[in-house]
């Protein structure tokens, strides 16, 4: 049986499926992405966007913080994704002024400028991942998705035609 890690994970370099038949296993993955070096973010309801913050701000607070960035550096480096996801209008609004749709862009965006190559959803609602993967699809930045979810929550996401992977035979 071979062991969890990250780096098995990354070295796939596709967009994943991920299923466990326990939440007890999702949570230790959450932990090490959280804890690891390799460059991966979360999206979910529990890495919100700062609601005193615009949503460019948002973006550009991790990179702000990490590497010394300034706002109109950051803004300079994904105007590109920006322009192509559509959002160059919202990025002077809070996040409460921000539809569903628009909120997932911008929290892709964070994770893009913090250089991130792999994106993690715990159990997101499958209207979240269709539009996270046409967003990222327009953005063609080989970046990857890896959707987490209980092993009984596996049919309702294996129409995206992402690799499966178990994560309990990696326990």
């Amino acid at each position: 049986m071979q062991t969890l890690s990250i780096f098995s994970l990354t070295s796939t370099h596709e967009h994943l499926l991920l299923s466990s038949p326990d939440e007890t296993t999702i949570a230790r993955l959450k932990i090490m992405v959280v804890q690891s070096d390799f460059h991966v973010g979360m999206i979910n309801d529990d890495l919100p966007l700062l609601a005193n913050l615009n949503a460019l701000e948002n973006i550009a607070l991790g990179s702000m913080y990490h590497k010394n960035m300034s706002l109109e550096a950051c803004r300079r480096k994904l105007k590109p994704a920006i322009h192509l996801l559509g959002l160059e209008q919202v990025m002077d609004q809070r996040q409460q002024y921000l539809n569903r749709s628009q909120r997932l862009k911008v929290q892709l965006l964070r994770c893009l400028a913090d250089d991130c190559g792999f994106v993690l959803l715990d159990s997101p609602p499958r209207s979240d991942c269709d539009i996270l993967d046409r967003a990222l699809t327009t953005l063609d930045a080989g970046v990857f998705l890896w959707i987490c979810c209980l092993s009984s929550e596996l049919d309702a996401y294996t129409s995206l035609g992402y690799a499966i992977m178990d994560l309990g035979l990696l326990s």
